[in-house]
């Protein structure tokens, strides 16, 4: 007992003590933070007449007192504050038209708290050509070298090889047009940190309108080199709109501002044109084809991606429609839509023989041809992810009871995505082929319809409320039932259908089947010279 107790008061003793010493300590707020938003170089290089933006967080939990900006050591600009522990600036500047290349302008940024404690922050902008263009020879082949950003209207010319070297961005309200027939070739680095890119600003145009015959090309600059080219050569082609996302009302991405107020924004078009090789193994972010709030006024159809890494079509927000679209051999996702996108959709393919493993891991594991999503924290924020699609064909990498192949999954609609999803074959997904969730019981079947499906020779064809609601209740055209023609390796093939898209509107083709591509006589991928097999053949 006498232990016990000697125990007992070394142990309050020593809790004494402590508590003592907390409470002596003064507790210390910490010093004022001044965060620049996305990564950006210490060096701008822009071009007279022209504007330098850059976006600021800034905070102190004592209070925010004064932000400065000096250029060139002299005071341009002072915000008072009065309450707010935290706020964002905007830096804007336009490089005076009149002043001579080769000038540099250092901008500091300053904040100080209520305690008079400061932090700071300089950039520098030199005053210069932002866009190079040069004539160079590849391999024995003349090549027109592109690097920089573009601040004119200019003109990728059929009858020349075009090579894009590093991130080449078209701004300040300008169009590039590529001609019919044109091939663009990305150059490709042994680190990849660095991507070859091409770039639509908000508020810029592409002018890209191939022919069947005539497509545009988007490709790696390993064919100019001989090289066998890969998944993850080159960075895509991005293009930023000003149409409404549910992120914000302008967001950033990479420098580049996309969102906004415009819903039938025009970021011009993109027509019989085939995106091959593009993703990144090292940055999630890369994909083949970025559509960040691009309005409806924008024209994309007849795109076809060819053996990507990461997602073939990535849509952030926007309005933007899509007509006879393909990923073929793609690598993660198919299409990945969220962030608020609402727009149409018609005649989508998508075939892989591409495993989605965990080991090795790749793709996040869980790649699907089709993924929807309104917002993971908040499912019913707004503007809501809201789709109407029609005549999809989905054709995973296989799948056989006992065998391994993966974690490659069909189509998912989650995170408060609704929408209208009619006409669709998912076969040959060694995971779940077709999954609704996240939807309150009222919507589905109203706010949320999925039917005249065919969803067969998966490892399982229906879960959750695919499951439950549409296959399971005999409501709905949603069966098993194979079609025939369809395969791993083929994607010809349909059956007929009772609803036939055109009552939709007049974005609808008359397509009263369940399928993309109807059969041989009406086969979409066959026109021309624009669409690759799964094999690397031109159909």
């Amino acid at each position: 007992m006498k232990k016990t107790t000697v125990t007992l008061y070394i142990v309050l003793s020593l809790l004494n003590i402590l508590g003592c010493g907390e409470s002596e300590q003064d507790f210390e707020l910490p010093g004022p933070s001044l965060v620049e938003v996305g990564e950006q170089p210490p060096l701008i290089v822009q071009e007279p007449g022209l504007e330098v933006s850059r976006q600021f967080i800034i905070q102190s939990a004592a209070g925010l007192q004064k932000f400065e900006v000096f250029r060139d050591d002299e005071l341009v600009e002072t915000i008072h504050y009065t309450d707010e522990v935290k706020a964002t600036y905007t830096f804007e500047y336009l490089v005076p038209q009149e002043t001579p290349l080769a000038t540099t302008f250092v901008f500091r940024f300053v904040l100080t708290d209520r305690r008079n404690l400061q932090v700071g922050t300089q950039i520098s902008v030199l005053v210069n050509s932002t866009f190079r263009e040069s004539q160079e020879t590849v391999n024995g082949m003349p090549v027109v070298r592109l690097m920089g950003r573009l601040n004119r209207d200019y003109t990728m010319e059929a009858g020349n090889n075009y090579l894009v070297d590093s991130i080449f961005s078209v701004e300040n309200n300008s169009a590039l047009t590529i001609e019919a027939g044109t091939t663009v070739y990305f150059k490709t680095f042994a680190d990849q940190a660095d991507i070859s890119s091409l770039v639509i600003a908000q508020g810029a145009k592409i002018m890209a309108e191939g022919t069947p015959d005539q497509p545009i090309v988007f490709t790696s600059d390993k064919l100019l080199l001989g090289e066998t080219p890969t998944p993850s050569d080159w960075g895509g082609v991005v293009i930023y709109g000003r149409a409404p996302s549910n992120q914000g009302g302008v967001i950033l991405d990479e420098g580049f501002r996309y969102g906004g107020d415009m819903p039938n924004d025009n970021s011009g078009i993109l027509r019989y044109a085939r995106i091959e090789y593009a993703g990144n193994q090292l940055e999630n972010s890369v994909h083949a084809l970025r559509l960040f709030g691009v309005g409806s006024a924008t024209q994309v159809d007849h795109v076809q991606v060819y053996r990507n890494y990461n997602i073939a079509f990535r849509l952030r927000g926007g309005r933007v429609n899509l007509k006879y679209i393909s990923a073929i051999g793609h690598g993660g996702y198919g299409l990945w839509a969220g962030d608020g996108w609402q727009g149409l959709g018609q005649f989508w393919l998508f075939q892989t023989d591409v495993a989605a493993t965990l080991i090795p891991v790749n793709y996040w594991n869980i790649a699907r041809s089709v993924e929807m999503r309104n917002d993971d924290d908040n499912f019913l924020r707004s503007p809501r992810t809201t789709f109407t699609v029609s005549n999809v064909t989905c054709i995973g990498n296989g799948y056989e009871t006992g065998v391994d192949n993966g974690t490659r999954r069909g189509v998912r609609f989650r995170t408060g995505a609704i929408g209208n999803f009619q006409n669709t074959i998912i076969t040959g997904f060694p995971n779940d082929a077709a999954r609704v969730e996240d939807l309150d019981v009222e919507v589905l079947g109203v706010d949320m319809i999925f039917d005249n499906i065919r969803s067969f020779g998966n490892s399982k064809n229906y879960e959750q409320e695919a499951r439950t609601i549409f296959f399971e209740s005999g409501e709905y055209n949603v069966t098993e039932d194979p079609v025939a023609g369809i395969s791993l390796t083929s994607f010809i093939g349909s059956e007929a259908s009772p609803f036939n898209p055109s009552s939709l509107g007049s974005f609808f083709s008359s397509a009263p089947y369940i399928g993309a591509v109807e059969n041989e006589s009406n086969d979409w991928t066959t026109e021309g010279q624009w669409f690759k097999d799964l094999d690397g053949n031109i159909r």
